[in-house]
């Protein structure tokens, strides 16, 4: 509005303080006090950038660096105290609470609550917080291709067979147990559902380019002990798909630089390197590749172009009909 207008040209002329324009904006914490006090941490203000506690503590609201705040008076009596994180992204709030105890990470607006290194109210938006995702998706491949009993899935997937009988419930209804073993209640409706409900690999990943084939760059990474995927893993399983991507899953990060290889951006590298968190990715790698769900997963998230729907397509119809064979192989095994 114009008559507001001298407001704004005194805020960017002005001399007399070089201070940044919001500076002293307030800070609503009150869902931020909602939130403590439905995870049974009830705090008052007791200063501008202090909360008390009811058992004592003082909680400092820390900036986005809460090493500083750690830090920063701790000869002042602040040892025994907590870190105070307001809302924010909760893209790095794990890697915060695990790594500093004594923070507490507060996202009012959807009523979540981090502290002593875990979440403690609210509902998680993370997928390890239903125990043994990473086993569950595992099996539902395993299952849905191979079918088996309990010890033979676990030798499988590689995962000790405790683990594997306390994650079977959770697929509930989707498979049954036979004389053979576990087999698919629906056995497309399986496929599908591993295919589309896995909620990715998850760890971290680096892009790095070299010149070279990629038949010549995949051989070594194996070689070095890899599990390859994305488009140059589908060519394998034969979709006609451009094998112009390579995504390599290890379980320790490669020198890449001694391998020759550069740092790049996602569109120019040739490889992407990724450390995932789901570890069944490695153990039931079969030969060079990841199985199929992984490698459709990986090709549908990086983009949607044509190229990339038409391979997730093929090989969805590839894991539909070597599933029926499979299991036509497992009940009929002299073809009668």
């Amino acid at each position: 509005m114009s008559d507001r207008t001298w407001v704004q040209t005194i805020r960017q002329e002005q001399t007399i303080l070089s201070l940044p324009f919001g500076l002293g904006w307030t800070i609503d914490i009150t869902d931020t006090l909602t939130a403590l006090a439905a995870a049974g941490m009830s705090a008052r203000v007791e200063a501008f950038d202090r909360l008390r506690f009811e058992d004592g503590r003082t909680a400092f609201l820390a900036t986005p660096d809460p090493t500083a705040t750690v830090t920063d008076g701790a000869d002042e009596g602040r040892t025994d105290d907590v870190i105070l994180l307001p809302g924010g992204s909760e893209g790095g709030v794990l890697s915060l609470v695990r790594r500093y105890p004594d923070l507490v990470v507060v996202n009012g607006k959807r009523q979540r609550v981090w502290a002593g290194g875990r979440q403690v109210s609210g509902a998680s938006m993370q997928r390890d917080a239903t125990p043994g995702w990473r086993t569950m998706f595992a099996i539902a491949r395993t299952v849905a291709l191979h079918g088996g009993g309990t010890h033979a899935i676990a030798d499988r997937i590689g995962i000790p067979f405790v683990d594997v009988r306390a994650v079977m419930p959770a697929l509930g209804s989707h498979v049954f147990h036979t004389p053979l073993g576990w087999e698919a209640a629906d056995l497309p409706a399986l496929v599908d559902w591993a295919l589309a409900a896995y909620p990715g690999p998850g760890g971290v990943r680096t892009c790095w380019r070299r010149d070279g084939t990629l038949d010549a760059q995949a051989d070594q990474l194996i070689s070095l002990g890899g599990v390859m995927s994305d488009r140059w893993a589908a060519q394998q399983s034969g979709i006609l798909v451009p094998p112009n991507r390579l995504t390599a899953f290890f379980a320790t990060h490669l020198d890449m630089a001694s391998l020759g290889y550069e740092p790049a951006t996602v569109d120019d590298a040739t490889v992407k390197v990724v450390i995932p968190q789901d570890t069944t990715i490695l153990t039931s790698a079969a030969g060079c590749c990841t199985d199929e769900f992984i490698t459709a997963h990986v090709i549908y998230e990086d983009s949607w172009v044509t190229a990339n729907t038409e391979a997730v397509t093929g090989l969805r119809q590839l894991l539909h009909f070597q599933a029926d064979l499979a299991h036509d192989l497992r009940w009929h095994p002299n073809g009668s």
